[in-house]
């Protein structure tokens, strides 16, 4: 994937986070991983969103969940959870694949299995957790990236 439509899918998921997070949080911190980018025009895995869904899916689970992340913004009580993510996938019949595109979370990069739940919401409600995209992919579906 070029860089240049890594950046406009970053803008794109810009535009989708600019209620819930000010601009300069997210000039500073919104990252896509590129390991996730390049390798999703490679794979064609059925559980895995293409990047146009990736933008749909993330904007529809935000409107699902938001209320207490609201909430807690206008409380000026935000927590460490309170971070930028990217709905990749999803498996089964309410297990949604995260990957966290923060880069002032200790957790950038890594993918999540959340049940049923949200991060905003349910913060260490997930049911498994990866340290990267490359091990989600070797991990779920054999497949090895490098």
């Amino acid at each position: 994937m070029s860089s240049e439509s890594n950046k406009e899918l970053t803008e794109r998921l810009k535009d989708i986070y600019s209620d819930y997070f000010d601009s300069e949080y997210l000039d500073k911190n919104l990252e896509i991983p590129h390991m996730y980018t390049d390798a999703i025009r490679k794979i064609n895995i059925d559980d895995l969103f293409s990047l146009s869904d990736t933008l749909i899916s993330t904007q529809d689970w935000m409107q699902m969940y938001a209320d207490d992340f609201l909430e807690r913004k206008a409380a000026n009580k935000l927590t460490s959870c309170d971070i930028i993510f990217l709905v990749i996938g999803e498996w089964g019949s309410r297990h949604d694949l995260l990957l966290c595109c923060d880069t002032s979370s200790p957790d950038f990069g890594k993918v999540f299995d959340y049940n049923d739940a949200h991060p905003w919401w349910s913060p260490n409600d997930w049911e498994a957790q990866w340290t990267d995209f490359r091990d989600f992919i070797k991990s779920d579906y054999n497949i090895d990236l490098e």
